[in-house]
């Protein structure tokens, strides 16, 4: 996953966790629970490890109780219950109760500690009770489903000997994209690291990279035109995830009905995605960076190299196929700033 390395996942294990009401008026703290349904929340917490693109604050009171506890500083219970406090104290009108879980968790290095906070919607759940006459259903009111959309909110911070990092994955599905509601940034005392600008240029470069290493499966082997056409299917969604990459990858490559060659294009964009750190996210499209065109160079066997900005609307630089290889190239300009003589690389020195 984006936030948890590969040997990290392997070995991940709860050592505490707490469980604690919100959304009440009357907060009530509650004792350390015994570890259980291990599996069920590890998969939970894994699930939602977003790539971290937020970071504390300098002054975090949330940052500074997680360093507390990780050092022994301050006990689990104490340190969760001050944590579930104030998070109550900050719960606004209108968000929905539930429970705010807090992990305590270990993975194969010692000296590292990872704290995860889940706020879980309370759903309605019907059980069949095998007790009652006809096993009739029973109505769960406080029940934690196995459904994404009943988590909230979520935080994982690592603590890396006795210091919390900087960076900090949270998500937040009352928000659209990778934005954190109010009252939640307020709590953990973060903001954004990482602007939906600097992911959509992160995201020009995976469809570049993704496009390239499949250019003999793209119509007319012309990375640049499909380049364009993947740019501006994202530039006109309202959010960009993984899923919609990978449909403006296929798109540029003219929906392949080859199902190896399908494969390949989804499964190289996908890897590009996931190194990328973008497979976690939702963010929405900055659309000038998305329109804006790649700049393409063209070298010819006479030694002729142009370098120029490959627009899609007002284009400047045409080329025109002529018999066989030959191709014409005309520039059209309002003016030239620059006529100059270059020094030929020779390999030798000047």
């Amino acid at each position: 996953m984006s936030f948890f390395s590969d040997e990290e996942t392997d070995s991940l294990k709860i050592t505490r966790m707490i469980l604690h009401v919100v959304g009440t008026k009357h907060f009530e703290a509650m004792p350390e629970r015994a570890l259980e349904e291990e599996a069920f929340f590890i998969g939970k917490i894994v699930d939602m490890a977003a790539a971290p693109v937020f970071m504390f604050k300098a002054v975090s009171t949330t940052r500074k109780e997680i360093e507390a506890i990780a050092a022994g500083d301050t006990s689990f219970v104490d340190g969760a219950q001050s944590l579930a406090a104030s998070f109550n104290r900050q719960h606004v009108v209108g968000s929905a109760d539930g429970v705010l879980l807090m992990f305590e968790l270990a993975v194969k290095d010692p000296d590292v500690k990872i704290y995860s906070l889940i706020k879980y919607d309370y759903k309605l759940a019907l059980e069949q009770n095998d007790g009652a006459p006809g096993k009739k259903l029973r109505r769960i009111v406080n029940a934690l489903v196995d459904e994404k959309r009943a988590i909230q909110k979520t935080a994982l911070v690592r603590v890396v000997g006795g210091v919390a990092d900087q960076n900090i994955s949270a998500t937040d599905r009352t928000k659209q994209g990778v934005d954190l509601t109010d009252y939640f940034a307020d709590f953990l005392a973060v903001s954004r690291a990482v602007s939906d600008t600097e992911l959509s240029e992160i995201t020009r470069k995976v469809l570049k990279a993704a496009l390239q290493s499949c250019i003999a499966h793209l119509p007319g082997q012309d990375v640049a035109k499909a380049l364009k056409k993947a740019q501006a299917n994202l530039g006109t969604r309202r959010r960009i995830d993984e899923e919609a990459i990978v449909e403006a990858v296929m798109l540029a490559a003219g929906h392949p009905e080859d199902e190896k060659v399908a494969n390949r294009l989804e499964r190289e964009t996908r890897s590009r995605v996931r190194k990328s750190k973008l497979h976690e996210l939702s963010f929405k499209p900055d659309r000038r960076i998305l329109r804006q065109p790649y700049m393409r160079k063209i070298v010819t066997t006479e030694g002729v190299t142009i370098l120029f900005p490959d627009r899609a609307e007002n284009p400047n630089v045409t080329v025109v196929d002529l018999k066989g290889d030959k191709k014409q190239i005309i520039v059209d300009t309002d003016r030239v700033t620059e006529d100059s003589v270059v020094t030929p690389k020779t390999g030798l020195p000047s």
